[in-house]
């Protein structure tokens, strides 16, 4: 996928009409339609923009110095400032790009790429400032 043009697309999930024309979608639910291409571009677009956030997170941690289990706090708190920059962003109201709130806010927050991608930069700039 290409990620230079980082756009959501709208009407992911949308009310039912009888005549929908292009990708079949797949009812969830009698009251809403997901449109599975815009949900998977939706949601490749956010694992990517928390995959950067933990990077960069992971790079600032290391050069403040912080080591031990408190420096995964960090992770966490650099995760979920996102919340508010992805609805700057656009991604609002959520509920017309993803399935539910809880869907925005939590995923791929625990997933192994954002965790240890930032692990592994956190290290990196620590060993690189304080250890060499």
């Amino acid at each position: 996928l290409n990620h230079t043009a980082f756009v959501f697309v709208r009407n992911a999930i949308m009310p039912p009409k009888s005549n929908v024309k292009g990708p079949r979608p797949i009812a969830k639910s009698e009251d809403k339609l997901i449109l599975i291409p815009n949900l998977i571009s939706n949601l490749s677009n956010l694992s990517f923009l928390r995959t950067f956030v933990s990077i960069i997170a992971g790079i600032s941690v290391g050069i403040c110095g912080v080591s031990g289990w408190s420096g995964f706090i960090y992770h966490f708190i650099s995760q979920f400032l996102c919340i508010p920059l992805l609805l700057l962003k656009g991604c609002n109201p959520p509920k017309d790009y993803f399935q539910n709130w809880t869907t925005f806010a939590t995923a791929h927050v625990f997933s192994s790429m954002t965790i240890l991608s930032y692990i592994l930069f956190w290290m990196i700039f620590y060993n690189l400032c304080h250890v060499f």
